[in-house]
């Protein structure tokens, strides 16, 4: 994975990523009309919740050559591409101070994703705005992130989730970034989730320093919460609220076996510490470090592992499989 530090204005953050792409002379091609117009309406409600990111936009499109329109439409609309509505990803978890080893929480996540499309760019930003919350986080596009940590202890992590629903609002990946940049607390972070217009259905799981933890449900109208359960906290690729049973447009088959595998893992009376959570989302039995054998025509699986603890400034993350990549201690 690449390493990225930025920090300053975000108009300035975007210049000092926007910088290396002019350099490699990144070109993309001009977006179709009807995802540009959507991306424009989603344009709209950035500026009104979220306007600091579409300075880091321009920034990042003037320093690289890049049409501004087009980079645009890629951050704003990127995952709601009707070719990649079935796709599995990601699983996320959150053991209470009451299970753990040493009284600390800890977090964990694989997110999985095809290779082709998220290896090359997946990233690791130490990101340092002006007047917000610096935050260690990962993203395979730029600006936004699929999960993190901030300096006041919130760790987020995003999973896909299939409940239909698309209208003009903020992607996952703009929401996990103004979660890092501007929450201390889950409650902090359950406030501006219940805020801001949601694009699509992607579920958020949120755990604080304090050892509060919950997992959002939402579709681009309702969110429903959801806490943990003796101790732990599992969140895959369908819902668990009873609001939405029955609701998804799909369920990857893989979602239920990792959930229920993590809950036979770390589930129980028994302490947990950050190596228990480590083989965890190593573990082949119920596909939780994914290899993809349900696409045999593309190279699918866990591209990147996160292991924490909410109340310290660093992550071990591993780049690729967890059951072959060595977990390193990244730190901001």
């Amino acid at each position: 994975m690449h390493q990225v530090e930025i920090r300053g204005s975000y108009e300035q953050m975007g210049r000092q990523q926007g910088r290396p792409l002019k350099q490699i002379g990144l070109t993309f091609p001009p977006p179709g009309q009807k995802m540009l117009r959507f991306a424009r309406q989603c344009e709209e409600k950035v500026e009104q919740y979220a306007p600091e990111l579409l300075d880091e936009m321009r920034g990042l499109a003037q320093a690289a050559g890049l049409d501004y329109e087009t980079l645009m439409t890629m951050i704003l609309t990127a995952p709601y591409d009707p070719k990649d509505v079935h796709v599995p990803s990601c699983t996320v978890l959150a053991v209470a101070p009451q299970r753990t080893a040493d009284g600390q929480p800890i977090v964990g996540r694989n997110y999985d994703y095809f290779h082709d499309v998220s290896e090359e760019p997946a990233t690791t930003y130490r990101t340092y705005p002006e007047g917000r919350y610096a935050s260690l986080g990962n993203c395979d596009i730029w600006v936004g992130r699929e999960d993190g940590l901030n300096e006041a202890g919130l760790f987020v992590g995003i999973a896909s989730c299939f409940l239909p629903g698309l209208k003009p609002g903020l992607t996952f990946w703009l929401i996990v970034r103004l979660l890092l940049d501007r929450c201390a607390t889950v409650d902090e972070g359950l406030a501006l989730i219940h805020d801001v217009p949601h694009a699509a259905s992607f579920t958020y799981l949120l755990a604080d320093r304090s050892g509060k933890a919950v997992v959002v449900e939402p579709t681009v109208e309702e969110i429903e919460v959801r806490t943990p359960q003796d101790g732990l906290l599992v969140m895959t690729n369908h819902t668990v609220c009873p609001a939405w049973a029955g609701k998804e447009n799909h369920v990857p088959p893989d979602s239920h076996p990792r959930y229920d595998r993590l809950h036979e893992l770390l589930g129980g009376n028994g302490l947990v510490d950050t190596e228990a959570v480590k083989q965890a989302l190593s573990d082949h039995e119920g596909l939780v470090c994914s290899h993809g054998a349900h696409f045999p025509d593309r190279k699918f699986g866990t591209l990147w592992s996160v292991v924490g603890r909410p109340g310290e400034r660093q992550l071990d993350i591993a780049a690729g499989h967890p059951c072959q990549a060595q977990y390193r201690t990244v730190s901001f």
